[in-house]
């Protein structure tokens, strides 16, 4: 594919080159072949009547399944909001064990 795009690129440039030599005015050349090329709302309807209608079916059934699938993906990767209440500071344990130095039982180190 790479060398089909390199091929176009250099018959473009190529071709740049021989109308600015020749002296031609390459932006009024693009111009006049812009102006013969239809435009797309005008081009489109008859182009989709040209598709037979099993091919048009298919190919919109592979767009909502694509569309749909992106969408629970999408969705799957959300975070649902939590219902936990619990505060960080309600997490920690409030007693850890009795203080030595407090706890007169305690035996000095």
């Amino acid at each position: 594919m790479t060398v089909l795009l390199r091929a176009a690129l250099v018959i473009g440039v190529l071709s740049y080159f021989a109308m600015l030599r020749t002296g031609a005015d390459p932006a009024a050349e693009a111009r006049r072949l812009a102006g013969a090329v239809p435009s797309a709302p005008a081009v489109l309807p008859a182009a989709l009547e040209a598709v037979p209608p099993e091919t048009r079916e298919r190919a919109v059934r592979a767009a909502l399944a694509r569309g749909l699938m992106a969408e629970l993906s999408r969705r799957a990767a959300e975070t649902p909001p939590s219902s936990d209440t619990l505060q960080e500071t309600d997490r920690q344990p409030a007693w850890r064990g009795a203080d030595p130095k407090s706890d007169p039982q305690a035996e000095p180190r």
